[in-house]
């Protein structure tokens, strides 16, 4: 009798606290379920600040680490910027019938490359730096993604080798050849950088659909190095565009901005209220939003006109 009684308050008290958390904070009740399913020990659950995570993401596996911003993100929401992801996806698939040729500037861990194996006839991965660049390798290696190509190395407008400046471990993502990126980052080893147009031609790549790019603060060069790239395929381009007066490398105005790409090219970014829980964006034209004049991050959609019916504002 005395066992039953336990267990009934038990079960009571259990219950009171799954009702508590449901009515007045469903975010802590969501992320324990999220924990439950996807954290690599349990116990992980209970009082770690970060933990090992295994996530489902697009059909494929992806490990991470939530003391990580954009792991955490994963972890959180399934993906990391699920309106760009999802406004990816939607390009290739209706306007290349998931057949087109993509390219992933700044692989990173490698979630853009994993999401978009299901969506692209071929991917080609940059990534330079080897801390992020072995998790890269991992992801695509488990998930036996024989369409993804990875490049050990950046992009840039010249074959160089520059001083890269490591991110803190906190947030793998803002790693930049850039010194004045981000006052948090610190200098590491010597990297290479390669003339984009050059390795795709050796590559045997005779055509790209799709370009996502985010180098944090080095966008400008690459797309320098991609000249003929844009203008002989005139592919769709997704970029973070980091202005900057305090660095040369970042562009200076609007016009310098179009002078990058082809004739006949258009800009749009992701609206503020684009949502990161449902992956719902909506585009608007660029006029007015970019101030060149102090530091700031924009993600920018160049597309040229001939693709504008694809194209969902």
């Amino acid at each position: 009798m005395k066992a039953a009684k336990l267990t009934v308050a038990a079960v009571a008290v259990a219950f009171a606290c799954f009702a508590y958390l449901y009515f007045f904070d469903y975010r802590q009740l969501f992320l324990m379920y999220r924990c439950w399913q996807q954290a690599v020990t349990i116990s992980a659950c209970y009082g770690e600040k970060s933990f090992d995570f295994t996530a489902d993401l697009n059909g494929v596996r992806y490990e991470g680490n939530t003391g990580n911003y954009i792991d955490m993100n994963i972890f959180y929401y399934g993906v990391y910027e699920k309106p760009v992801l999802f406004f990816l996806r939607d390009i290739m698939t209706s306007a290349y019938s998931d057949q087109g040729v993509f390219l992933d500037i700044g692989a990173n861990t490698g979630q853009h490359s994993l999401f978009m194996s299901r969506h692209a006839k071929e991917i080609h991965a940059f990534e330079p730096w080897e801390p992020v660049l072995k998790r890269l390798r991992r992801h695509v290696e488990i998930n036996r993604l024989n369409n993804v190509v990875i490049h050990p190395f950046g992009l840039g407008d010249k074959n160089s080798k520059q001083q890269f400046f490591r991110p803190p471990d906190s947030n793998l993502g803002t790693g930049s050849f850039v010194k004045e990126f981000a006052s948090t980052n610190s200098p590491d080893s010597i990297l290479e950088i390669r003339i984009g147009d050059e390795v795709l031609e050796t590559a045997g790549v005779t055509s790209v659909a799709l370009i996502k790019m985010d180098i944090e603060g080095y966008e400008k060069l690459a797309l320098k190095g991609l000249e003929r790239t844009l203008r002989r395929h005139r592919p769709i381009v997704e970029f973070e565009l980091s202005t900057d007066p305090q660095t040369p490398f970042s562009v200076k105005s609007y016009e310098e901005l179009r002078s990058l790409f082809p004739e006949k090219y258009e800009f749009l970014t992701f609206a503020e209220h684009s949502n990161p829980t449902t992956g719902a964006y909506v585009l608007q034209p660029i006029a007015g939003l970019l101030k060149f004049d102090k530091f700031g991050q924009h993600d920018i959609v160049a597309y040229p006109i001939e693709k504008k019916t694809f194209i969902v504002r």
